[in-house]
């Protein structure tokens, strides 16, 4: 497909497609101040918008059918036999039959318009293919600070929340130290939780050996779930499904929802969109990949 074409396709930013939010003081106190201290030296790290073109235009659906063919080591979706470009023009390449039918069939349930937005897993394709494999080691970069202050590294004050903490997050931290063999600390209150520095390197080392497809999914679950160890559970663990990234990930936010209850229009529609992303995510991860489309 030409510039005309697939690519007015756009990867959504991330942050557009729904960042649960919330205006109780618990979690703008702790979530929005761990925003704040993702620094180094005078140096703010910031998440990168992962969108490889400028605006969503309205597209009218332009073809019939869709299809998957192979090419060498990789997969690309066809549109009436044509393969699908990404934004920048490079070919929607993906790693697996079975990772490519599910983008095949995610083309071929639209209706007479393009729901971009709703194109979860061909966003992640582009943003693959445009962002990530040309700068795979910044992609790593950019999320090592979130282990830093990962949510699931923090205990509350409150005697309740803590103990909800210590029984979701304990074991899913325990899970991650063994599975890289490194060391994590909690901190409490506003205190960070210090990892030691080898815990940093020890994971920047093992990241270096993925895909940009794994890398990509990492980051753009990383940056909903605003943690790391989520993320990387949700993709290596087949136990693992998105409804489980979703409580660990806003366990605070459920906390305040049981006490003070739903706010409508807002918790319901971002809380969608949430899953909806970290589905998305979970299918590029090592064990997603061979799943059958649904």
């Amino acid at each position: 497909l030409d510039s005309k074409g697939a690519h007015a396709l756009v990867c959504p930013c991330v942050a557009s497609a729904g960042r649960p939010r919330s205006s109780m003081d618990r979690v703008m106190r702790s979530r929005a101040w761990r925003s704040v201290v993702l620094q180094r030296g005078s140096a703010q790290v910031q998440a990168r918008s992962l969108v490889t073109a400028t605006s969503i235009k309205p597209m009218k659906r332009f073809y019939k059918e869709t299809s998957v063919e192979e090419s060498g080591a990789v997969w690309r979706v066809l549109l009436d036999k044509r393969p699908v470009k990404t934004p920048k023009g490079s070919f929607l390449e993906l790693p697996t039959l079975e990772l490519a039918q599910a983008v095949a069939q995610e083309w071929g349930s639209q209706g007479e318009n393009l729901r971009t937005r709703e194109m979860t897993l061909t966003t992640v394709g582009c943003t693959a293919v445009d962002l990530v494999r040309p700068e795979k080691a910044a992609c790593v970069n950019r999320m090592l600070p979130y282990l830093a202050m990962d949510t699931l590294c923090f205990e509350d004050d409150q005697e309740l929340l803590a103990e909800m903490q210590a029984m979701e997050w304990g074991p899913v931290r325990q899970w991650f130290e063994e599975r890289f063999q490194v060391e994590l600390r909690v901190g409490r209150g506003i205190m960070g939780p210090r990892h030691p520095q080898a815990t940093e390197s020890a994971v920047e080392e093992q990241l270096q050996s993925r895909d940009e497809w794994e890398l990509c999914a990492l980051e753009i679950c990383t940056n909903i779930a605003k943690s790391f160890i989520v993320s990387a559970a949700l993709l290596e663990r087949e136990d693992v499904h998105s409804k489980d990234a979703f409580r660990w990930a806003l366990l605070e936010e459920h906390y305040q929802i049981e006490r003070w209850g739903l706010v409508e229009g807002e918790h319901d529609v971002s809380h969608t969109e949430f899953m909806m992303w970290m589905d998305a995510c979970r299918r590029f991860g090592q064990h997603g990949r061979t799943l059958l489309p649904e």
